[in-house]
């Protein structure tokens, strides 16, 4: 079982930016960042499979921590499927944290509220 993963290089960019002005931790961000993939409803692509691994090392325990088996298990009703433990963990999480960041940073830059974009109703997490 692996228990770290490395987001991409544009993804620790987009925290490292959004952490600076709205002080969220990258923990935080992260849980952001797959709630938004997630909420999203469109399918990964085989490019959000296809991302570097030159960002930040995040801890299993960190991203998910007693909400593990929330997270694969929703994943696997996004996914329509039982994924195994290491590609649930290292392909799918990884990939809907790292598309996730994009959707992220562009809520941060472009809302006039950050925050408040984020709990909204229609759009938020």
């Amino acid at each position: 079982m692996v228990f770290k993963i490395k987001t991409s290089k544009r993804t620790m960019q987009c925290f490292d930016e959004i952490a600076a002005s709205e002080n969220l931790q990258p923990f935080i961000l992260s849980k952001l960042a797959i709630s938004l993939s997630l909420k999203s409803n469109k399918p990964l692509e085989e490019s959000d499979f296809k991302t570097d691994t030159m960002g930040l090392e995040l801890n299993r325990q960190t991203i998910t921590a007693e909400y593990d088996t929330l997270y694969k298990s929703l994943i696997e009703l996004y996914e329509g499927h039982h994924i195994n433990d290491d590609d649930y963990f290292q392909k799918y999480l990884k990939s809907h944290l790292d598309r996730g960041a994009r959707m992220l940073y562009s809520e941060y830059k472009y809302s006039k509220d950050f925050i408040l974009a984020l709990i909204s109703e229609k759009k938020g997490i």
